[in-house]
């Protein structure tokens, strides 16, 4: 989960106090003020070596030693965090240029399987703080144990080179698929699952200079083969959200980020859809964010005061700042009840790409028994981070220092929502652009507003 958004008044008090360990013990509003890195638009990854050995070692001392103290499990999820420094160490030094040592050191802190810690480079945190992406227009999944094309953007020059949804690949780069995709994997970081693991890989793939190119031979439903080399480019990230009532009469809901900004757009969305016998929210390809955006919506399905599980720190205490008077991360996660919240059910659909803010989100709607979950599983990668850390030499570090129990004692990182109806993707379905994942959410939202006593298909609120 992305970090906390910082409460206004607190930041404002403790802006003076940022480097006092008493008053801000995490270093939250030191994170919030760190310089960003200053990178051009058309960087281009370096091919000698700035950054020099002393300059490698500063920052390899920073990451190392910021984790063994602020790390959130002391055990390191069992491993021997002081053995990883010790192999890391020669590698990173070794490293044949900056890019290449930032990738070593995102690699070390990937030895902890957990996606939320990681090292992101001067470009990666330039692209980041921008809402930017590098894209080849298109997204891969394994899919009946290929590599097929899951979804392409119609504005991208791979749909008008002819790629579809549905098709699979059969090789990358001249590189027959499952050899070129072995090499991806064993040069991608651990992740917090081999969903995630996955992802990182596809990022790793299509994360190189804007402007260069990579070439794919695809495979059409019918055995036919297209070629296509898609040039890399750097884009914006747009936040999204939409709603509707669908002609189902059920009411959907879909958001892109768990931004307090965007959240508020989706609640907006969930009031003008309050009188719908059931609700749909798609958090397909949703990556997470703000734990309190994940609140504010948790707020608007529970009349009742609500326990929602606890979350857990390195030293069994809240995450606060300002001498202890002001929580930031409560251990007890309770809500107060809205007594008009939405009363109807509600199905939420997952994929993959469903990650930290909205597993919380899914998992704790499921955990207490208010929401279906419907789709593939989560990435399984939910832990909390207060904000990025600056590392000399540019690059920032992420690191979790909160994790998170449901109410039924489960956690997700590492395992991931689990759908109450599972829907495997199919070559099939994609080639069809057909959405059986919603299509399953809509017969049992009707199921179970057919059940509710005495209010089928009625105003829900």
């Amino acid at each position: 989960m992305a970090r906390a958004p910082h409460i206004v008044a607190a930041l404002m008090l403790a802006a003076a106090c940022a480097g006092c360990s008493i008053l801000d013990p995490y270093d939250i509003v030191g994170r919030a003020h760190s310089a960003a890195p200053t990178i051009p638009d058309a960087y281009v990854p370096e091919t000698d070596v700035a950054l020099g050995r002393e300059g490698r070692l500063r920052a390899f001392d920073f990451v190392w030693n910021t984790i063994e103290r602020r790390y959130h499990d002391p055990s390191y999820n069992g491993v021997d965090w002081k053995a990883v420094g010790e192999r890391y160490r020669p590698l990173a030094l070794a490293a044949p240029d900056d890019e290449a040592f930032w990738d070593v050191l995102d690699r070390m802190t990937g030895e902890l399987h957990d996606s939320h810690t990681r090292v992101e480079s001067p470009l990666d945190a330039q692209l980041r703080r921008h809402d930017q992406a590098i894209t080849i227009g298109i997204s891969i999944l394994p899919v009946e144990g290929k590599l097929a094309v899951a979804t392409v953007d119609p504005r991208a020059d791979a749909w008008w080179a002819g790629v579809r949804p549905g098709m699979t690949v059969l090789a990358i780069d001249g590189k027959p698929a499952a050899r070129a995709y072995g090499e991806l994997l064993a040069h991608t970081r651990q992740a917090s699952t081999d969903r995630a693991r996955h992802l990182a890989a596809m990022r790793r793939l299509v994360h190189r200079a804007p402007g260069s190119k990579v070439s794919f031979t695809f495979e059409r439903a019918d055995g036919t083969r297209l070629e296509a080399t898609l040039e890399r480019r750097r884009i914006d990230r747009p936040h999204v959200e939409a709603h509707r009532l669908l002609p189902s009469g059920f009411g959907y809901v879909r958001f892109s980020q768990w931004t307090i900004g965007l959240t508020l757009r989706a609640l907006d969305g969930l009031d003008a859809l309050r009188s719908a016998p059931g609700i749909v929210i798609d958090l397909r390809g949703n990556p997470g964010g703000s734990v309190h955006a994940v609140n504010l919506m948790l707020e608007r399905f529970f009349r009742e005061p609500t326990e929602l599980g606890r979350a857990t720190t390195r030293n069994g205490k809240p995450i606060s700042m300002l001498a202890g008077t002001v929580d930031i991360i409560r251990l007890h996660r309770k809500l107060r009840g809205d007594p008009n919240a939405y009363r109807g059910p509600v199905a939420i659909l997952v994929d993959s790409g469903s990650a930290s803010g909205s597993e919380l989100f899914a998992g704790t709607m499921q955990a207490t028994g208010r929401a279906k979950v419907v789709g593939q599983p989560s990435c399984g990668c939910l832990l909390g981070f207060l904000g990025y850390a600056a590392v000399p030499g540019g690059a920032e570090l992420a690191y979790s220092e909160v994790g998170f129990v449901l109410t039924n004692g489960r956690r997700i990182e590492g395992e991931g929502v689990i759908p109450d109806v599972e829907v495997p993707l199919s070559l099939h379905d994609l080639r069809l652009f057909r959405d059986r994942t919603l299509e399953a959410a809509e017969a049992l939202l009707d199921r179970l507003a057919q059940e509710a006593p005495g209010a089928a298909r009625k105003d829900a609120r």
